[in-house]
């Protein structure tokens, strides 16, 4: 077995050797060239038995079986849909993910949709009128998903390392991430992959410089944009895994997982050229290649928009009247995959132009921000990920949903040739925002006895909690309720004292929008009111929707009378920011804090009224939802009346020798009553349901001398001055 590093023509030499993977291209060739001489069954014989690339033991023995696509294409199943090596993966998870179908249960999707591949290929090796799509099939369908596969394992590979492994004295060859990555890119790039002026192929490299061709996205040398992206991309991931004790860093893992997950979106943007240009050639068995490779990755997208154009290129067979629709849902995911309009170009001279893209000032659900904020949105598509990815059994602690939460994907803050900043969860959950500007900073603290991040402790004690039952509710109820609640008020606070900064009007702008986009989120797209699919979002704002049907609570344009509020907050504080009028801004912004935690209150009340239905000793995921939720308010009702606080304590924390909601809904409801004065906002923002009614013990009366938000500005100053006060900062000179 040759150990030297493998040179593939355009520009990259690999740091171990990986001839002999590459060489797969020469079967998927050989299986072209056989069908294009109407030998299906030759061509056939090499998909499933391999012709050209060697295998070899870890003592470089040549083995007798040489490596074949159907073996590949197998692996993703496994031997029984239970082990598969693929399992931990989240491109191939993701695709799981999308190819079910609604009320499908996801521990059972590897056995029912992992051979996806195998299918498509055999089906058209027997069918002698399909052409060379067996072969082109062969790298979309296979070769891709393996390619992203040795991305995963790379960094899993890493992960080891840090925890002790010892890839030198590995007898396997099993653990080692430089190989890993230099797998990729014997995948990506192949065998007998030539440079410019022609760049002939076989593999994923000529497919990406195939579709650039079509869209002009190429550069002076006619290299394809991509794939010069990749490559630079794959020498970065060579530089972190050529330093010394390499992958026993953090550094060394997000650096890697930041890599990895920048070339899987460049990967998906020749599937989208290649989708959109078998369409307008009305070439259905090459739309439903490309469909079955990209349409399922949606699954980490907007759901609603994943589910449309399912039903358009994967349930049915696709119909060139839908062209049109299925390009703009297509162009409305580009920035949740990790690309720009740009990266995809314009199709054909115009026969499909470029995408508009995002502006710095693009609207949520009604509200357009000065500021540009979008990628804060974003972080509603790690939350969405996380989930996704605890659905499956994992051996790993479910060690990539672990990354998300650490490391983030889809909040990019800071973007360039060499710095790659993301706000992750778990940054959210750690910021010291939390404790220099909330107001309500100590009250949670004391609440969680003195643990300032009680929030990401919760969490990262659930992922290597081996049993939990409800543990992927657990971890999410927590993203959506603690993490992201929490640090809303940090920002919120920011925000305030940025208004005293008269050099710097920009500061509190961006901290003002950056609540709105925290708040709102990027999956509920642009329309006044959200997403008219509650599916769709993960933050406050889905919450408010959500409960606003239940408690009949809506506007006019069926969306919550809370975030109707909000819209108006949210507006009115660009305002008085602009002016700069920080004395009325601190009220808005006040008034916004308070009015966010009404969906949370609406929220645990609708949890007491279904868990009061439960029996004795119940392990319904109800009550694990409920408490979370209870505890996201709990510190602040605990501060206005501790008697109410008892109450939902007794009620809605999990207790070992007590029914659910023992007092019943309604006194969850009256207790949250009691401190509604106290936040500012009426009952009839809560509405009723099911009998249960948040307003059972509202009596009219008059109003009282001050005004509601003289009162809400003088709790928010008693409670922030406290921070200035032990900061040495003072937080309001207006």
């Amino acid at each position: 077995m040759n150990n030297t590093p493998t040179v593939f023509d355009v520009g990259i030499t690999t740091l171990t050797n990986v001839d002999a993977l590459s060489q797969i291209a020469y079967d998927i060739s050989d299986m072209a060239d056989l069908i294009d001489s109407n030998d299906f069954l030759n061509a056939k014989r090499i998909y499933d038995d391999g012709e050209n690339s060697a295998q070899y033991d870890y003592f470089g023995n040549e083995l007798e079986q040489r490596r074949t696509l159907k073996d590949m294409s197998r692996a993703f199943y496994g031997t029984d849909g239970s082990d598969s090596a693929f399992s931990e993966d989240p491109t191939f998870l993701f695709q799981m993910l999308g190819m079910m179908n609604i009320g499908e249960d996801a521990t059972d999707a590897i056995a029912k949709y992992a051979t996806y591949a195998d299918d498509f290929i055999t089906r058209e090796l027997n069918d002698v009128t399909s052409g060379n799509l067996a072969a082109q099939a062969s790298v979309i369908l296979t070769v891709q998903m393996w390619a992203t596969h040795e991305l995963w394992k790379g960094i899993s590979d890493c992960f080891a390392i840090q925890n002790g492994f010892n890839p030198d004295a590995d007898q396997t060859g099993e653990i080692n991430p430089r190989k890993s990555f230099d797998n990729f890119v014997a995948l990506y790039v192949g065998a007998g992959q030539t440079a410019a002026p022609d760049f002939y192929g076989d593999m994923l490299y000529a497919n990406a410089h195939a579709a650039a061709g079509h869209f002009d996205t190429v550069d002076g040398n006619g290299e394809a944009l991509v794939n010069k992206d990749i490559r630079q991309l794959y020498q970065s991931a060579q530089q972190v895994l050529s330093e010394d004790d390499y992958c026993k860093r953090d550094h060394s893992i997000e650096s890697l997982w930041s890599i990895a997950n920048r070339i899987v979106a460049k990967m998906y943007v020749p599937l989208v050229q290649m989708l959109i240009h078998e369409m307008y050639l009305e070439s259905k068995p090459r739309v439903r290649m490309y469909a079955v490779s990209l349409i399922p990755q949606l699954s980490q997208c907007r759901p609603s928009i994943q589910r449309k154009l399912k039903t358009y290129l994967l349930d049915r067979e696709y119909d060139p009247k839908d062209f049109t629709r299925i390009v703009s849902l297509l162009q409305q995911s580009y920035d949740c995959l990790g690309f720009s309009c740009e990266e995809v170009g314009t199709y054909n001279n115009d026969a499909v132009a470029e995408c508009a893209g995002y502006e710095s000032n693009h609207p949520m659900a009604g509200f357009t921000p000065k500021a540009d904020v979008r990628t804060i949105s974003k972080i509603d598509l790690d939350i969405l990920a996380i989930q996704g990815l605890l659905k499956f059994p994992s051996s790993t602690n479910n060690q990539m949903a672990q990354l998300y939460y650490q490391y983030g994907r889809a909040a990019v803050i800071d973007q360039d040739q060499h710095t790659f900043d993301v706000l992750s969860l778990q940054k959210m959950a750690k910021s010291t925002y939390r404790e220099e500007y909330s107001p309500y900073f100590q009250e949670y603290k004391d609440y969680h006895n003195g643990d300032s991040f009680y929030a990401n402790d919760a969490i990262v004690s659930a992922f290597y909690a081996d049993g939990m039952q409800w543990r992927n509710e657990y971890i999410v109820s927590w993203l959506q309720y603690g993490v992201v609640v929490e640090y809303l008020m940090g920002i919120l606070g920011n925000a305030i004292w940025g208004c005293t900064r008269p050099d710097d009007t920009s500061h509190p702008t961006i901290s003002w929008d950056s609540f709105a986009a925290a708040y709102i989120g990027s999956l509920e797209g642009t329309d006044l009111g959200g997403s008219d699919e509650t599916i769709d979002g993960f933050l406050i704002w889905n919450t408010a929707n959500r409960r606003s049907v239940q408690f009949d609570t809506q506007t006019e344009e069926h969306f919550a009378i809370i975030n109707d509020e909000m819209l108006d907050l949210l507006y009115a504080g660009q305002t008085q920011i602009e002016r700069p009028d920080c004395v009325n801004f601190e009220k808005t912004a006040s008034r916004a804090l308070h009015l966010m935690l009404l969906p949370l209150i609406q929220s645990t009340i609708w949890y007491a009224m279904q868990n009061e239905k439960l029996e004795f000793n119940s392990n319904d995921k109800g009550l694990v939802i409920a408490e979370i939720l209870a505890l996201s308010v709990l510190p602040i009702v605990k501060l206005y009346d501790e008697t109410a606080a008892d109450v939902i304590e007794r009620n809605m924390l999990q207790q070992s020798v007590s029914t659910p909601v023992v007092d019943g809904a309604q006194a969850v409801a009256n207790s949250f009553y009691q401190v509604l004065d106290e936040i500012g906002w009426g009952c009839e923002y809560l509405g009723q349901a099911e009998n249960v009614d948040a307003c059972k013990l509202y009596v009219p009366r008059r109003p009282s001398s001050g005004s509601m938000s003289s009162r809400w500005a003088r709790n928010w100053r008693i409670l922030i001055a406290s921070i200035a006060v032990t900061s040495g900062t003072l937080l309001f000179e207006c």
